[in-house]
């Protein structure tokens, strides 16, 4: 019991010193694929996270490590990986989450870059989807790997 302890305040420690709060989560069904077969969205911003996939909550709890991710870096994971095809994003600032869900056609290999700015004279955000190119790797992606 104190080994655990010991290894999520590590866990915990590590998280908050690179800033990288959230998570990954595998949004498709049967055994990981490389990633050279799998699409990746993720976000540009540690207060940013994905609320839904194609008209669900990206969030189901239907496992402990749900549980476990929700607990320590909140509500909505930073970066889900799906099946290439058609889907909607539904992107989340802190525990908002908009209406608007955004269409994207992913294709395998390729990650893509939920992106926001805050709009010229305005406390609204625009928030796109991009490809993501290598140099742009968050330093989420690098402490995950991805």
């Amino acid at each position: 019991m104190k080994k655990a302890f010991e290894q999520i305040l590590i866990l915990t420690i590590v998280a908050l010193i690179s800033g990288c709060g959230g998570y990954h989560s595998r949004k498709y069904d049967g055994p990981e694929l490389d990633k050279s077969l799998v699409s990746t969205i993720t976000t540009d911003d540690q207060f940013v996270g994905i609320g839904g996939l194609d008209g669900k909550k990206t969030i189901e709890m239907s496992n402990p490590s749900d549980f476990y991710n929700v607990a320590m870096w909140g509500r909505y994971p930073r970066t889900i990986t799906v099946l290439p095809g058609d889907h909607k994003i539904l992107p989340c600032m802190g525990k908002h989450c908009g209406g608007n869900w955004i269409n994207i056609k992913t294709e395998p290999g390729q990650t893509y870059l939920i992106k926001h700015e805050l709009e010229k004279d305005s406390d609204r955000y625009r928030i796109w989807i991009d490809k993501q190119d290598e140099s742009e790797r968050t330093v989420h992606q690098k402490v995950l790997g991805h």
